[in-house]
């Protein structure tokens, strides 16, 4: 099962993104479900790096992805990150709802 960790802070804004284990769905290399979580996570990579323009240093490892967004990021990077990361975990969610047996997601409030 894959679990998601979505971590706000005090204004609700995505902080943190934390992804857990693999789905289950089918055998490796053709798991859909891993394939999509896996492709949503690399493309908020992208967006945080090109678009947003914020400096960050994602940890990728078989079976587990985090991203975290600097303390040090201004106003206008945490605003378009925002949205990046807003988007992906809409996209999270909505897998988590189809697969429910091979995606859980929490989102914690008011940490970092």
């Amino acid at each position: 099962m894959i679990r998601i960790t979505v971590t706000l802070d005090e204004n609700e804004r995505v902080r943190e993104l934390l992804i857990k284990g693999h789905a289950g769905y089918d055998e490796y290399g053709r798991d859909i479900v891993c394939a999509a979580v896996s492709a949503l996570a690399e493309t908020a990579v992208l967006g945080l790096e090109r678009v947003a323009e914020v400096r960050i240093f994602p940890v990728k490892k078989e079976g587990y992805f985090y991203v975290a967004l600097p303390e040090e990021a201004g106003e206008d990077e945490l605003y378009k990150a925002s949205v990046i990361l807003d988007t992906t975990v809409l996209g999270l969610e909505d897998i988590a709802r189809t697969y429910p047996a091979y995606v859980k997601l929490e989102i914690r409030k008011g940490g970092v």
